[in-house]
């Protein structure tokens, strides 16, 4: 009994982030999900509120012929906030080199 209880906290503590991340979000001409394309958030949501551009340099080890080696690489990121009112949880949709990465639910709209 013990176990279950620990186990129904542990679930209830961790709830909140799992609410916060969503595979997908809902616009005006249509559903916005992880992998979509730059141009068809734009096409189902219109312009973000807002919007951040940054570049990120990442390191990824590789091996060529028994010697490791490191490449880097740099990769575009686009913060978009998207505004649906004062009723609804702002958007934040997270874009790498043009494909929706990541989309977050923020507090209430204005």
């Amino acid at each position: 009994m013990r176990f279950l209880g620990a186990m129904t906290l542990s679930f209830l503590l961790a709830l909140p982030a799992w609410a916060m991340e969503n595979p997908t979000m809902i616009c005006p001409k249509g559903i916005v999900s992880d992998g979509d394309y730059q141009v068809e958030v734009l096409a189902k949501c219109g312009e973000p509120a807002a919007k951040i551009r940054r570049e990120e340099k990442r390191f990824e080890k590789v091996r060529d012929g028994g010697r490791e080696r490191t490449l880097a690489s740099t990769v575009t990121i686009d913060e978009w906030t998207f505004n649906f009112g004062p009723q609804e949880f702002l958007q934040l949709v997270v874009i790498e080199d043009g494909r929706v990465k990541r989309i977050e639910s923020l507090g209430y709209g204005y």
